[in-house]
């Protein structure tokens, strides 16, 4: 067992690699929300974010799988690294489910098949049961959770099998030590108590994921405490998550407190933090992040799919990382639209070196349509999608008439964000600035050195005509040794909180439990000479021969999944019924009865997971002559 979180171990590390040096290149974005252009976040992987999203859904069997981080709260399946059998007839299954890099913050829920488990207890490394005496799991399932602790010590409840010993502790891993009970199933109340359907069952488990250092309460000017020793608590601050992050040795890049801008990246966490009012006159932080990092991606490819979630463009310059996060204009209010933004420069004929191009809009960077992808916690943390504008829109009506009713549609996906009203104000921003933006290059001399990717800058220039607002999205030192700038118009306007905040009609789904079957209804007997059976009508013998039977008809189960009926009967004064037969048709008759004795008759439907239902019942039927 050691062997294999060793090899678990090796896989994370193995995969971490550095961020590189932008060569030829004064200052660089490590990314930003959009790119030079209006167009979906490149995040150099190769994978389908919304099979990822869906994918740390999955249960895996692996040595080797690359255990992920876990920031903010999600629903992940989990790598199984242990199993084993133990009991007289090894009815005890013993599960080892890793989870995700430790220490995270707590387990909130347990899913067992798709059901979803209360426990007695949610603490580390405390064993726990059902806590409802009806659930179905009731003295079948115990489960003990660890946070991923590097003191951490080894479960007791996996010590009952044996191959796991005191020294598999799974150091520094979060992680889920369940042992499922079987029993022989030799009745049918065994099988209606049955809480399993076969194999080992599905695991998903709701982690509130690391704890980190919280930046907007440090004092930028002054900070330089060791990352082993920061104070940390549990944030969904996207700010917090990136600066985490980057500083930890272990599955992060490993980046010292002196390359950081804290003061930018204090300023960036506050605006991320800061309430923000919609058009519904719901409230909410402006951004989180909800995310299960893949530590096979490089350090480069996880820090692009935080930024992304928050807007966010990070330069390197003069030895320090910086952080911005793209806004109306005004660092101190996320929700700010000013007619003026602040610049930090203006750029003038005389800064101009061999002239200056300007780009307008095209049908390749512009979109009258945005359909952003996010993960959705009320329908179990599956993705999900909402888009701007709504067809049929006034919005809608008015991009498709500019736009010579010709659809320009953008899908982005956003693997960290949990909150519907965060993605259809990103989609709201994602269209806005494609109709309104003009792209400037330019090559200017030193004077300019001092700005930085993501700064906002006046652009004055005669020739063109040109007097606006531009961000700053490259930074370049050409062979000529000058300075290349390529920037975006920006339109304040287009950063306004507008969005709608008002969620999806969820359609009404009343999808049956296959553990709880519906009984069948309006059960009906009848006897006399009508549903009896007379055999030797064709007079082989001298005299007919007549079967007494019941007749009993029902009305079917409404459970979809049903397959047959069980049909069962005794004499009234007895005690014990006996099975006259299972059909799957609604009626059945009821043979060996005797004429003028009363009958007691029960129906009840089985469905495809041998389960049955309540019982439907006549009693005190006289079989009539």
């Amino acid at each position: 067992m050691g062997g294999v979180v060793r090899s678990i171990t090796k896989a994370v590390k193995g995969v971490v690699k550095g961020v590189g040096k932008v060569v030829g290149s004064v200052v660089s974005a490590v990314t930003s929300p959009f790119g030079a252009s209006t167009d979906v976040p490149d995040y150099d992987i190769g994978q389908d974010q919304t099979e990822a999203i869906q994918g740390v859904l999955v249960n895996k069997d692996s040595a080797t799988s690359a255990v992920p981080v876990i920031y903010g709260e999600r629903q992940v399946g989990g790598t199984r690294v242990f199993v084993s059998t133990n009991g007289t007839t090894n009815q005890y299954l013993y599960v080892a489910m890793v989870l995700a890099e430790g220490q995270v913050n707590a387990l909130t829920k347990i899913f067992i098949d798709g059901n979803e488990v209360a426990l007695t207890s949610y603490a580390h490394g405390t064993q726990a049961t059902p806590s409802s005496s009806s659930n179905r799991y009731h003295d079948r399932l115990k489960v003990q959770f660890f946070d991923g602790r590097d003191d951490q010590v080894s479960s007791t409840l996996l010590s009952e099998a044996p191959t796991w010993g005191s020294s598999h502790r799974l150091r520094g891993l979060a992680y889920v030590a369940l042992r499922f009970e079987w029993k022989k199933i030799e009745s049918q109340a065994d099988a209606d108590n049955n809480p399993y359907s076969g194999g080992i069952p599905q695991i998903r488990s709701q982690i509130q994921g690391r704890k980190i250092l919280d930046i907007t309460g440090i004092n930028p000017a002054s900070y330089n405490t060791a990352y082993a020793s920061d104070s940390v608590a549990f944030s969904k601050n996207p700010v917090n998550v990136l600066a985490d992050y980057l500083r930890n040795p272990r599955y992060g890049k490993g980046l010292d407190n002196s390359v950081f801008d804290w003061a930018s990246f204090k300023t960036a966490a506050q605006q991320c933090a800061q309430t923000v009012t919609y058009a519904d006159n719901s409230t909410g932080l402006a951004f989180t992040c909800d995310a299960v990092l893949d530590t096979k991606n490089s350090v480069m490819s996880n820090c692009k799919i935080i930024l992304a979630g928050f807007r966010g463009i990070m330069p390197y310059q003069q030895g320090k990382y910086f952080l911005k996060v793209e806004n109306g204009g005004d660092d101190s209010d996320i929700t700010a639209t000013p007619g003026s933004p602040t610049t930090v420069f203006t750029i003038t004929n005389d800064h101009i070196i061999g002239g200056m191009t300007l780009e307008g809009e095209s049908k390749q960077h512009k979109a009258n349509r945005c359909i952003v992808t996010y993960i959705d916690p009320t329908a179990d943390y599956e993705p999900n999608e909402v888009l701007y504008p709504t067809e049929g829109s006034t919005d809608d009506n008015t991009f498709m008439a500019q736009d010579n009713s010709i659809r320009l549609e953008k899908k982005v996906t956003l693997p960290t964000i949990a909150d519907r009203k965060i993605a259809e104000q990103y989609a709201r921003v994602f269209v806005r600035r494609s109709r309104s933006e003009k792209f400037i290059s330019f090559a200017t001399n030193l004077a300019t050195s001092n700005t930085t990717v993501g700064d906002l800058i006046r652009v004055v220039n005669s020739n063109l005509g040109v007097d606006a607002t531009f961000r700053i999205m490259d930074m370049r030192l050409n062979t000529a040794g000058n300075i290349e700038i390529n920037a975006i118009e920006h339109q304040p306007n287009s950063y306004a909180i507008d969005a709608s905040g008002t969620d999806y009609t969820r359609p009404t789904t009343n999808l049956p439990d296959p553990f709880t079957v519906a009984a069948p209804t309006s059960l009906a007997l009848a006897s006399g000479s009508a549903q009896n059976l007379t055999t030797n009508s064709g007079g082989y013998v001298a005299s007919n021969s007549t079967l007494v039977r019941i007749k009993a008809s029902w009305t079917a189960s409404t459970d979809p999944f049903t397959t047959e009926y069980i049909v069962q009967f005794k004499l009234s004064s007895d005690s014990t019924f006996t099975t006259a037969g299972i059909t799957n048709d609604t009626e059945f008759f009821i043979q060996n009865v005797l004429t003028g004795s009363n009958y007691d008759v029960r129906v009840a439907a089985r469905n495809e997971l041998n389960r049955r239902s309540n019982f439907v019942a006549v009693t005190g039927h006289t079989v009539a002559t």
